[in-house]
């Protein structure tokens, strides 16, 4: 116990050398990260596992490969996970998922590999025990993959360096309709969050508390409509071409991509630790309460610079 709470107090951000597994549901502000990933020299990007949430994971995986490859990281594998939830039968809008399914399908081609066949959870759980070559993972979606992980071998995380996560609410108002205190990450698969919470691993999370803080208006769209001319600039434009609607009506958020970012800068938000449970109950499904008095869990990003995400953000412009 005294090792737990001496390693969830060290700091969260760890050197870009360390090998890092991305862990999708392949939305546009998923590609959004992913790509500003690639662009990044010293990061080892090792592997991508799609999991279900916007995008049906066998579908999301092909928007992952041709990203992958437009970037020139060929050698980098997929998984693709299961469609559903740890528990129940949360799930994102079909419509929403339907726009997620043919993201990059127009823009880019047809990726020339396959994903692998091995699902996304059996190769998290094999890769997150071996403590001789730790890994980070940066979790995107519903924490689906790594929660079967886990149930797949309970000694799952020994090898896991720091797991950042792009989920949930706690001092905000959440963006479900059925759950107004929950985030659609933490609502679709809160099974699956509660179990990575009480792993006993070191977790960071990037709630709508920090992304309400970095909305993508209608000044950066522009932007890139003015000023995209190399490959990675137009397909910027083209992902916030895609969201183009919220974006104008002030409803859009870096959250991916801010996420991403944390693991490189650790300016870019006000971080606190705190003790986190999750609520299950219809009303509340999804929803982050602290636990006061508990050991704490997890290191949660308060806040974030819009300023210094800004300027980030437009380094994908040449």
């Amino acid at each position: 116990m005294r090792f737990l709470a001496l390693v969830l107090l060290l700091p969260f951000m760890m050197p870009a050398q360390v090998p890092l597994i991305i862990d999708t549901d392949a939305g546009a502000d998923d590609l959004l990260a992913l790509l500003w990933l690639i662009r990044q020299p010293s990061v080892q990007i090792e592997a991508v596992t799609v999991t279900q949430g916007l995008a049906h994971p066998a579908e999301g995986a092909q928007s992952v490969l041709r990203l992958l490859e437009a970037g020139g990281r060929t050698a980098v594998p997929v998984y693709i996970g299961a469609d559903r939830p740890v528990q129940g039968y949360g799930a994102f809008p079909d419509v929403w998922r339907a726009a997620s399914d043919r993201l990059l399908r127009d823009e880019l081609p047809q990726a020339k590999r396959r994903p692998e066949s091995r699902a996304a959870a059996a190769f998290l759980a094999d890769r997150m025990m071996d403590t001789r070559r730790p890994v980070r993972i940066l979790a995107l979606g519903p924490l689906t993959n790594i929660g079967q992980a886990m149930a797949l071998e309970p000694r799952t995380g020994q090898g896991l360096r720091e797991l950042v996560w792009m989920g949930g609410a706690l001092d905000v108002p959440g963006n479900v309709p059925q759950a107004p205190s929950a985030e659609w990450n933490a609502w679709v698969d809160p099974e699956a969050a509660e179990r990575v919470l009480g792993g006993g691993f070191r977790v960071h999370i990037v709630p709508l508390d920090a992304t309400n803080r970095v909305p993508i208006g209608p000044s950066m769209l522009k932007l890139f409509e003015e000023e995209a001319r190399e490959w990675a600039a137009t397909i910027v434009l083209r992902l916030l071409r895609s969201e183009a609607e919220s974006i104008r009506a002030g409803r859009y958020y870096a959250w991916d991509v801010l996420a991403a970012m944390t693991l490189f800068e650790p300016k870019l938000t006000g971080q606190r630790m705190a003790a986190l449970a999750v609520r299950k109950r219809p009303r509340e499904r999804g929803r982050l309460v602290r636990v006061e008095g508990a050991r704490p869990n997890a290191m949660i990003a308060t806040s974030a610079d819009a300023q210094l995400f800004a300027r980030m953000f437009r380094t994908m412009l040449p």
